[in-house]
C-alpha cells in the first residue's frame, strides 16, 4: 500500500484537507441550501395538499361504495368534537329514524397544522361541513336533495379542489393549473399559524 507524499516545504500530507478549506466547504453549502430552502419549501406544501386531496377524494369514494354495498347512507363529517374538516374527518353509518350515527368505520387525521379545509356546497359555504351519500351513491345535504359539495384545500400558496358532483363524481384538480377548476375563496387563517412565510 502506497504511503501518502509528504512536501517537504510544508511539511503536510497531499492526501488530506486542511481545516480552512473545510470550513470554506462548509459555508458554500449553508449558502446553497439557504437559497434553496423556499423552493424545498413550496415542494413540501404541494406534497402535503396533495396528499390530503387524495385522502380525501379516497374517503369519499369509499363513503359512496359503502352506502352502496351496505345500502345505508353513510356521513362524512369533521373528525371527533372538530367543527371545521381541517384536522381531518371520519366515515360512519347513519342511523336509521332519528337516532346517533353509529361509530364512525373510518377516520383520517391531518397532522399538518397549516392545511385549511373548507366545503362549499349547493347551499353556500356558511352550511354545515357534512354530507350524506345515499344506498345509491348520491350526495345529499342535511336537509335531503341533492347536494354537490366543492371542497378547498390550501396550505400556505398550495391549492387543491375535490369536487363532488351529486350523482356521486368525484374529480380533483389544481385551481391555477387547470382552466376548469374554480378560484379558490379566502379561506379564513388560524391565528395560531403563521399565515406568511
Amino acid at each position: 500500500m502506497p504511503h501518502p507524499t509528504t512536501n517537504p516545504t510544508t511539511n503536510r500530507t497531499a492526501g488530506g484537507l486542511s481545516l480552512v478549506e473545510l470550513l470554506v466547504t462548509l459555508a458554500i453549502s449553508a449558502i446553497l441550501l439557504l437559497s434553496a430552502w423556499p423552493a424545498l419549501d413550496a415542494l413540501l406544501d404541494e406534497y402535503r395538499v396533495s396528499q390530503a386531496a387524495d385522502r380525501l377524494a379516497a374517503s369519499l369514494a369509499l363513503a359512496r361504495t359503502t352506502a352502496a354495498a351496505r345500502r345505508t347512507e353513510v356521513r362524512l363529517s369533521p373528525a371527533a368534537s372538530a367543527a371545521t374538516l381541517d384536522r381531518g374527518w371520519q366515515l360512519a353509518e347513519v342511523a336509521p329514524g332519528a337516532g346517533p350515527d353509529r361509530p364512525p368505520f373510518s377516520v383520517v387525521r391531518l397532522p399538518d397544522r397549516c392545511l385549511r379545509v373548507a366545503m362549499r356546497g349547493t347551499a353556500g359555504a356558511g352550511g354545515p361541513q357534512s354530507l350524506r351519500l345515499t344506498a345509491v351513491g348520491y350526495s345529499r345535504s342535511e336537509r335531503g336533495g341533492f347536494f354537490a359539495a366543492t371542497f378547498h384545500l390550501r396550505c400556505h400558496a398550495a391549492q387543491r379542489q375535490v369536487r363532488l358532483g351529486a350523482q356521486g363524481r368525484i374529480r380533483t384538480c389544481r385551481p391555477a393549473v387547470d382552466p376548469d377548476c374554480d378560484p379558490l375563496p379566502t379561506i379564513p387563517t388560524d391565528p395560531a399559524v403563521p399565515a406568511a412565510r
